[in-house]
């Protein structure tokens, strides 16, 4: 068997959000200090994440340009976007799980019970919250 017949049995998987930063896609943590770039977030509690209210992402707050993104990401609706967890390190050996939210005042929900002493172990259960629950395709 040649080389290129080799290359060819690989099947190849588009990774849809190759252009967003790192710690967009949950490979890295998201500082929350303002002051480091960090976002403003909510404390929700996992189980009620999917029943969160609609927002309008019209809105002139520093964060729309990036809820209107978001919006797009989730299917043009609202609220929390399917398959979008991060890790957020909240404080010195605490990392929360989050999600990305179509939200201008807070386009980050941290998850209150899903909070861990080491952001190995947050990541690992954000990588399993993202293999139950993918992205929508663009």
């Amino acid at each position: 068997m040649s080389r290129g017949e080799k290359l060819r049995d690989v099947p190849l998987k588009r990774d849809e959000t190759w252009w967003l930063h790192p710690a967009l896609r949950g490979r890295q943590s998201l500082p929350t200090d303002a002051a480091a770039g960090g976002m403003p977030h909510r404390w929700v509690h996992s189980s009620a994440s999917a029943a969160r209210e609609e927002t309008n992402v019209d809105d002139d707050s520093p964060h729309a340009d990036f809820a209107k993104i978001l919006y797009r990401l989730n299917g043009s609706r609202p609220g929390p976007v399917r398959g979008f967890y991060v890790i957020v390190g909240v404080e010195p050996g605490r990392y929360a799980v989050g999600q990305l939210c179509a939200d201008p005042h807070f386009p980050v929900q941290l998850f209150e019970d899903l909070v861990f002493p080491t952001e190995e172990r947050a990541r690992d259960t954000a990588a399993a919250m993202r293999a139950a629950s993918p992205p929508l395709s663009i």
